[in-house]
């Protein structure tokens, strides 16, 4: 079983719930089980080609899944993901 992170924005999503668990064997699968368990979730992660959005970052632990082997990423038991998405704009000095 892994642990799926959910950012504020996606929580209406998973009924408010800021982390999910879910059996899944790679990046790709606990993002196909969350949106069977949690529709709408992959479309705000995914593109229509299926990879992730340039806006959205996924880490499983500390590691960026694109330092990995990308959305074929292998989980372990107890891994936690992380779905960050980006944060832009601020003030000039």
């Amino acid at each position: 079983m892994i642990t799926v992170r959910v950012p504020g924005p996606l929580r209406a999503l998973t009924g408010g719930a800021a982390e999910v668990s879910l059996d899944a064997v790679t990046v790709r699968g606990a993002l196909a089980e969350l949106e069977r368990k949690h529709p709408g979730v992959a479309t705000r992660v995914l593109d229509a080609s299926g990879a992730v959005h340039p806006f959205v970052r996924l880490f499983v632990g500390a590691d960026d899944i694109g330092d990995l082997a990308g959305l074929e990423t292998v989980l372990a038991d107890r891994d936690e993901l992380a779905i960050v998405p980006a944060i832009a704009g601020g003030a000039h000095a």
